[in-house]
């Protein structure tokens, strides 16, 4: 914690960090095998795109029309912090054509791929690609390959005013990140910042669905996150070797994230903790897209949605190898983490969703500090 201002040094050194773990467990409702929800978001995503006499609806007007749909999204994130979606922004071509990309580039030699395991553009100590391991050791060496806002020349853009409000001195700022990209071969950046702007269209989506479906104010949620300050990590885990006897190959852990957007291929190993029974439950690899409630949703639903935890076990019964797309959607990091209380209006209020009638300050599930969002970021 040394060189850090007065401030933050407060924040990291508090028992919050580890009180929070503890809500997060507590926060888990009831994840039962087979019953992870699927929402199908056409009735927005149509009403998005039909043409009207006065051109496309806006989302929200999409999103008023459609109640029952954020209704459908926060009674599912409510009770397990997981959901499937189907129809969404993210078409059945961009997960192929991501994957794709994804499989050439792993598909490099080593000596290239190494290449990008230096510093990004932006000069912080940012490493594009990189290789990892957890229990497995040397025979699980997991390959990743990290993204952040390619709009920008450094994260540091995105990030001044947090450091100046945390009480940043210019020369201690640090200097930001950059991706670092393949040299030569432009449709691989084409087709990855493609998809990563799905992503932001179906984050958008959520947002407004869920600022309906709690009853919260119209932008609550996403005026917090103008900064697109996220990160996106491909990666690729190996087929596991004969005699593989290591079963976890992610530890267990919460998302830093206000939402977490995930596609992956048929192989699985992904595993929910369901809380109420001490039991991890398989999450099926299906060809849908996968989104989790992180720790940031939690804290600005005063606990009402989880950030359950999770992890990545070994498939014995399949054994090839495993690649995976995971969005983090991540708020600016100078705002004000803290729970948003439903409006005392009804005007914005879905009578259908329980946790929009039960969300108050009042009744907040634990004790909260608020908190800049970048007090809980690595530096």
């Amino acid at each position: 914690l040394l060189g850090l201002p007065k401030r933050r040094r407060i924040l990291a050194s508090s028992s919050t960090s580890r009180r929070r773990h503890d809500v997060s467990e507590r926060m888990s409702r009831c994840l039962s095998t087979g019953t992870l929800k699927t929402v199908d978001l056409a009735p927005i995503t149509e009403a998005i795109h039909a043409k009207e006499n006065s051109g496309r609806v806006s989302l929200d007007a999409a999103v008023d029309s459609n109640r029952e749909v954020c209704d459908s999204i926060v009674s599912s994130l409510t009770e397990s912090g997981f959901l499937y979606l189907e129809n969404t922004p993210i078409l059945p071509e961009d997960i192929r054509s991501t994957f794709a990309a994804s499989d050439w580039l792993f598909s490099l030699p080593q000596t290239e791929k190494e290449q990008l395991a230096g510093l990004g553009s932006g000069g912080a100590e940012y490493q594009s690609y990189y290789r990892y391991s957890h229990r497995g050791g040397a025979q699980d060496n997991i390959e990743a390959f990290n993204l952040c806002n390619d709009d920008v020349a450094s994260t540091m853009d995105l990030r001044e005013e947090y450091y100046k409000m945390a009480g940043f001195e210019p020369d201690w700022m640090p200097p930001g990140r950059s991706n670092k990209w393949p040299p030569n071969e432009r449709s691989f950046r084409i087709d990855i910042c493609s998809y990563w702007a799905k992503c932001e269209q179906l984050a958008g989506i959520l947002f407004s669905c869920l600022e309906v479906g709690c009853g919260l104010e119209r932008g609550a949620l996403s005026r917090r996150h103008t900064c697109r300050d996220h990160t996106m990590e491909i990666k690729k885990y190996p087929a596991l070797p004969e005699g593989f006897s290591e079963s976890v190959r992610i530890e267990d852990h919460s998302d830093l994230s206000t939402l977490t957007i995930l596609i992956q291929d048929s192989v699985g190993g992904l595993q929910a903790f369901n809380i109420e029974n001490d039991k991890w439950i398989d999450i099926p690899a299906l060809p849908k897209v996968l989104v989790n409630s992180g720790d940031f949703l939690r804290d600005l639903s005063a606990g009402f949605i989880p950030s359950t935890r999770h992890r990545v076990v070994a498939t014995p019964e399949n054994r090839l190898d495993r690649t995976s797309c995971v969005f983090f959607v991540s708020p600016n990091w100078h705002s004000q983490i803290e729970p948003l209380c439903a409006q005392s209006s009804t005007d914005n209020l879905s009578q259908e969703s329980a946790v929009a009638r039960t969300i108050s300050c009042e009744n907040a599930r634990y004790d909260f500090e608020p908190y800049l969002a970048g007090d809980r970021m690595p530096a």
